[in-house]
């Protein structure tokens, strides 16, 4: 008889912690798959950062004789900098429009974006993936700060900015989908940008 009674409390037992982890299994999964699919996103974050700070710092240090050229020497070599550092941390460089094997000759052709200003330097060079807002863009005379005029003094810098589709790899967006968040975007843009002011005057 007391057999009995302790099979029934410990088949009860049982379906109870069976519930218990059928309740809390999704929020597990989603704390699981978060935790991993944000530490990617966080690692690429800073492989970004590093990337245009040390093409920023490149950009400050190089001269700007070149800047009325349709193609700047400078700009190809600030953008062979920052692909380069990319694929050696094994960045998928189609966001820039580029590949592993294609980086030189992307580089030599950048879009210019021309300065609102009347001046004959463009204002960026960037280096879109096609029809979208992904990429690397190079500003070689940016002002710093921003809006600056009378009575503010305006340094010239380089500005490196790098904008990532970041897709999340073990599925995060799907799990947030099934706990009651609708369209949860499958890829997020992350974006850096690095500032650094000019040693040089493009006198």
């Amino acid at each position: 008889m007391k057999t009995q009674r302790r099979t029934r409390k410990e088949r009860r037992e049982r379906g109870v912690e069976l519930f218990e982890l059928a309740l809390i299994l999704p929020f597990l999964l989603v704390l699981v798959a978060g935790v991993v699919d944000f530490a990617q996103a966080w690692n690429v974050r800073q492989i970004l950062a590093n990337a245009a700070r040390d093409g920023a710092r490149l950009g400050a240090s190089q001269t700007q004789v070149d800047l009325t050229n349709p193609v700047p020497s400078s700009v190809v070599t600030l953008c062979e900098q920052v692909a380069d550092y990319l694929n050696e941390e094994n960045v998928n460089l189609a966001f820039m429009n580029m590949s592993t094997s294609t980086i030189s000759s992307a580089c030599a052709s950048p879009t210019a974006v021309k300065s609102t200003n009347g001046t004959l330097v463009p204002q960026a060079w960037t280096y879109y993936s096609s029809g979208t807002s992904y990429g690397l863009k190079i500003e070689r005379t940016a002002e710093v700060p921003s809006g600056c005029g009378t009575g503010v003094t305006c340094i010239s810098a380089t500005r490196v900015t790098l904008d990532y589709p970041f897709n999340w790899s073990f599925g995060f967006n799907h799990i947030v989908n099934l706990i009651g968040v609708s369209n949860y975007p499958a890829t997020v843009p992350i974006g850096v940008y690095s500032t650094m002011p000019n040693l040089w005057n493009a006198d």
